[in-house]
């Protein structure tokens, strides 16, 4: 990397550059408690929310674009405002609608963005149409965000960084060890996580790489060539570099992605995301997921000789379900 690099790498790495120009721009501040006695957002609700958001992301199968920038957009907006834990479901449905929009407006092959009433129903936020739609005017006016431009967030620098890694790698000993799909699912699990919600995104994106290149050492069928995994190792650095990431933060920002991975991989947030399972009544499952079509009529049974009993609907009687909380 002395001789300077590739005249095929330039292009991404001028797009790394303007990455880095803009992150500060959109970088959170989050400074929320762990607790609060007097009602005030905490770590676990605004975790609760991020995995909300995961959620409505998987089901409406968007890119994880909409994720990571509706996520910013929340961290953003509790930055500068104090919310009550009682608007954090509009806050999220509200911004979960803005980032399709602003993702998939226009792009071709990206999904429909959904209704967002639809989005309402499905979440249970309890918000109707005109409370999603202030909320989106609030977001928009405090962030500044009313051109639609697209937020820097740790996934952009996570696709220049891949490209790049494959670019250098001539013994494929980088593309043995880390798969594309498996990074950016790591990169959702630690996003929603407000662990690391401070740090840079470039830092983040660049520390979940390292992390699976060390996982995916064990993938490695025989032993590579000494120089091809120095190269690899090196390149590493010099992106470290590049981006002006400070050791000792990259040291704390490496610390909490092993917590937070190590966390995921033993399944201790199982009991977290079996909270995540919506009950729906049969009206809104009828209203997501028509299936009139695939229901046989049966015949009509005789009631006459029979004694209505005092029943509820189970349309009527449906539980509500608090807002999701993660344990911190």
């Amino acid at each position: 990397m002395d001789q300077g690099p590739p005249d095929a790498l330039q292009p991404l790495l001028n797009q790394l550059t303007e990455y880095l120009a803009l992150e500060l721009k959109f970088k959170p501040n989050l400074q929320l408690p762990l607790c609060s006695p007097g009602g005030d957002v905490t770590v676990g609700i605004r975790d609760g929310t991020a995995h909300v958001l995961r959620c409505l992301k998987i089901w409406y199968d968007m890119p994880s674009e909409v994720l990571f920038v509706a996520v910013n957009l929340v961290d953003r907006f509790l930055s500068k405002m104090k919310a009550h834990p009682k608007h954090m479901a509009c806050i999220a449905i509200a911004s979960f609608q803005l980032a399709a929009e602003m993702v998939c407006r226009g792009k071709v092959g990206c999904p429909q963005v959904p209704q967002a009433i639809e989005v309402a129903a499905i979440s249970q936020c309890k918000c109707t149409n005109g409370d999603l739609q202030r909320m989106q005017g609030i977001i928009t006016s405090k962030l500044g965000s009313q051109d639609g431009s697209l937020p820097i967030t740790a996934v952009d620098f996570l696709k220049v960084f891949h490209t790049l890694f494959l670019a250098v790698d001539e013994g494929n000993v980088y593309s043995t060890m880390v798969e594309g799909s498996e990074l950016c699912h790591k990169l959702e699990i630690v996003a929603c996580d407000a662990a690391v919600s401070n740090f840079r995104p470039c830092e983040v994106a660049l520390v979940v790489i390292c992390v699976q290149m060390d996982a995916g050492v064990s993938r490695l069928t025989h032993r590579p060539a000494h120089e091809h995994v120095s190269a690899v190792v090196n390149f590493a650095t010099h992106l470290q570099k590049h981006c002006k990431i400070d050791e000792f933060s990259f040291y704390e920002c490496h610390e909490a992605v092993l917590m937070i991975i190590g966390r995921y991989n033993s399944q201790q947030q199982t009991p977290n995301r079996q909270r995540l399972v919506w009950k729906l009544s049969h009206r809104t499952l009828r209203y997501l997921r028509p299936t009139d079509r695939l229901v046989k009529t049966l015949p009509t049974i005789n009631e006459h000789a029979l004694t209505r009993s005092d029943s509820t609907s189970s349309e009527d009687s449906w539980v509500e379900e608090e807002w999701p909380v993660n344990s911190v």
